[in-house]
């Protein structure tokens, strides 16, 4: 299903398009908000930690999955960093998988 969606990468270094893939290079607010305003469901933001700070950063966040894994790892990366603002959340959906898995939903408040 996600193979079939319209991709945009943000990127420092790659350039232009191809057929894979839209990449966005610069003026992230304004090429969101135009993604935003387009016609369609939601946009799935998927990367890396410095990707989701931007995002977070620029106000352009309306909401959060986060899924809590049945696992402790002992050791890892924070979830979010260097966020420049606090965020106060409201909870608006929780589901838990078969597999122990539990999906939290969060709207900006």
């Amino acid at each position: 299903l996600v193979h079939s969606k319209e991709k945009y990468v943000f990127s420092r270094t790659q350039k232009g398009t191809d057929n894979k893939a839209i990449f966005i290079n610069d003026n992230i607010v304004e090429e969101v908000n135009k993604l935003k305003n387009k016609p369609g469901k939601d946009i799935w933001l998927y990367g890396g930690g410095s990707l989701i700070t931007t995002f977070i950063n620029l106000g352009l966040v309306d909401e959060f999955r986060l899924s809590v894994h049945p696992v402790i790892l002992g050791e890892g990366k924070p979830l979010f960093i260097d966020i420049k603002k606090r965020l106060n959340l409201k909870v608006v959906n929780t589901r838990t998988f078969s597999s122990g898995v539990v999906q939290l939903i969060y709207h900006i408040k």
